[in-house]
C-alpha cells in the first residue's frame, strides 16, 4: 500500500486529509439538545438503490459473484416485495470454493433468514443499537406496510456521522481516538502460523489481528475475511484445512503495510478513513508505527449509540465490554 507523509501536527493518518471542516456550520447543540446524527432517521441515510434477488431463483455461482463487485450485501425479496432474506458476499464466495464457480445454486439455499429489518422512521441510533447487538453490517429498511425501500450499511452510518458538518470546535468530532479504540490488542508475528491465528481469531472473539515484528512494530493485518479466502468453509471447518495450508506463516499471507490510524487522531477524520476505504477495522500507532490499539466499525457504532443515543453498552456479566474488534 502506497504511504503518505503524516499529518504535521504528529496527529493524523497514513493517508492525506481530503476534507475540510465548513466554517460558520452550527455546531454540535446550537439547533437543539442533540447532534443532527442523532436526529436523523434511517430514511435519511439508507441506501436507496438497491439491486434484490428472488428466492426461487437459480444461477450459476459466477453469474452471482458479478453481482456483488460493487456490493457486500443484497436482499432477497419475496413477490410481494416484502424482505425474506439475505445473500452476502461472504455467503457466495465461501459456496464457490466448494463448489466450483461454474456450480448452479437457488438463492433460497444460500441466504440467511429471516432477515432483520428496521422501519425507515426509527432514529440512527437504534439502528445502530440494532448493528451491535446482532454483530450485522447491514439492516433491510422497510415501510409501514413491510415492503422494504432500501438497505442501510454501517457505511451508511458511518457516512452520515462524518457528513455531519461541524465547526473546527465541534468537541465531539475533535475526540481523539484513543479514547474509542480497544487498546493492546491481541496481536502476532510474523512468523506465526495460520492455524495460531485461525484459533486467536475463534477463541478470542474477534475479527482481525494486526502482525507486529520486535518491538511491536505494526508490519500487516490479518482478518477473518482473509482466513476464510484462504482455509475455505466456516471457521468450524478450518482445522480439517490441509496442513500444508495452516502451517502457512503469517508474513506470507498478511495484508503488508496496512492502514494505520495515528494515536491522537481525530475522529472525524477516523470516520472519513472508515466511510472511504470500507475497511472493518484500523490499527492504531504511535510516531514509531508501535502498536497502540485497533479501532472497529464496532467502536464506532458503540460510541454512536453511547455518544448521540444516550444507551449504554450492554457489559457481559464479567463486567467488560463485549469484543470490539
Amino acid at each position: 500500500m502506497e504511504q503518505h507523509k503524516p499529518d504535521p501536527s504528529g496527529a493524523g493518518t497514513d493517508r492525506p486529509e481530503s476534507h475540510e471542516p465548513t466554517a460558520g456550520i452550527p455546531g454540535p447543540g446550537e439547533h437543539g439538545s442533540a447532534p443532527l446524527a442523532a436526529r436523523l432517521r434511517v430514511r435519511d441515510a439508507m441506501s436507496r438503490k438497491v439491486s434484490t434477488l428472488r428466492a426461487s431463483e437459480e444461477l450459476p455461482l459466477e453469474a452471482l459473484l458479478r453481482k456483488f463487485r460493487q456490493v457486500q450485501h443484497l436482499p432477497v425479496v419475496g413477490a410481494n416485495g416484502r424482505p425474506i432474506g439475505m445473500l452476502t458476499r461472504m455467503d457466495v464466495l465461501e459456496e464457490a470454493l466448494h463448489t466450483g464457480r461454474e456450480h448452479w445454486v437457488r438463492v433460497r439455499n444460500l441466504m440467511s433468514s429471516p432477515v432483520e429489518s428496521i422501519s425507515e422512521n426509527e432514529e440512527l441510533p437504534a439502528a445502530a443499537r440494532a448493528m451491535r447487538e446482532a454483530r450485522l453490517h447491514s439492516l433491510v429498511v422497510v415501510d409501514a406496510s413491510g415492503c422494504m425501500v432500501g438497505i442501510l450499511t454501517d457505511g451508511d452510518l458511518l457516512s452520515a456521522m462524518a457528513g455531519e458538518q461541524v465547526s473546527p470546535q465541534g468537541e465531539l468530532w475533535e475526540l481523539p481516538i484513543d479514547e474509542l479504540m480497544t487498546p493492546a490488542p491481541l496481536a502476532l508475528g510474523p512468523d506465526a502460523r495460520l492455524d495460531e491465528a485461525a484459533w486467536t481469531l475463534i477463541y478470542a472473539g474477534v475479527r482481525h489481528l494486526p502482525v507486529v515484528e520486535e518491538g511491536d512494530r505494526l508490519v500487516g493485518i490479518i482478518s477473518e475475511r482473509d482466513l476464510r479466502q484462504r482455509l475455505g468453509g466456516t471457521a468450524r471447518e478450518w482445522p480439517r484445512a490441509a496442513q500444508e495450508v495452516l502451517e502457512e506463516r503469517l508474513g506470507e499471507v498478511m495484508t503488508a503495510d496496512p492502514l494505520f490510524l495515528r494515536s491522537g487522531t481525530p475522529l472525524a477524520r477516523a470516520l472519513e478513513l472508515f466511510t472511504d476505504e470500507q475497511v472493518g477495522a484500523i490499527p492504531v500507532v504511535d510516531e514509531d508505527r508501535r502498536l497502540l490499539g485497533i479501532l472497529s466499525y464496532i467502536d464506532l457504532l458503540r460510541w454512536l449509540r453511547e455518544g448521540l443515543g444516550g444507551v449504554q453498552v450492554r457489559e457481559r456479566d464479567s463486567g467488560e465490554p463485549a469484543p470490539a474488534h
